[in-house]
């Protein structure tokens, strides 16, 4: 009985503890924004994985994202970007269009806001992360080139 209540505790208190820093996440935070779609984020950095929300470590990230095809077309709109994840804060990411019959799309962030229960400071202190009110003064994504498909 001992030993199960030990690997009981373990496997709680393992639960509890978590490896990622970062969380992205592609549904939409704000529904005002005339074109702006939910996006599923469809790998990080070559790893593919159907979870929502990601949850990744902080640092420069390889996103490939996936945009809602447009009326009349059947499959999504796929492109590459360089995305700067900051320590402890949650990313909602979003596809925006210039217009509802553009295919392209540009990937924006819809809001960010601050893990909660996230410690910024593990170990050495370093400087703490601070989510401007402001989102335009956050470094946009920044595509990258791909290949057509077919």
């Amino acid at each position: 009985m001992s030993r199960f209540f030990l690997f009981l505790v373990v496997a709680i208190l393992g639960g509890c503890a978590h490896q990622w820093d970062t969380v992205l996440d592609g549904r939409l935070y704000t529904r005002t924004n005339l074109h702006r779609y939910p996006v599923s984020i469809v790998a990080v950095n070559g790893e593919y994985s159907t979870l929502v929300p990601r949850r990744v470590d902080a640092g420069m990230l390889r996103l490939t994202v996936d945009a809602p095809p447009i009326r009349g077309f059947r499959l999504p709109e796929r492109k590459e970007f360089t995305f700067r994840a900051e320590k402890c804060v949650r990313y909602w990411l979003a596809a925006q269009r210039a217009g509802s019959l553009s295919r392209d799309f540009e990937l924006v962030i819809d809001h960010a806001d601050v893990v909660p229960g996230c410690n910024p400071t593990s170990g050495v202190p370093l400087q703490a992360v601070i989510v401007p009110s402001d989102l335009s003064q956050i470094e946009p994504p920044r595509p990258i080139p791909m290949a057509k498909r077919p």
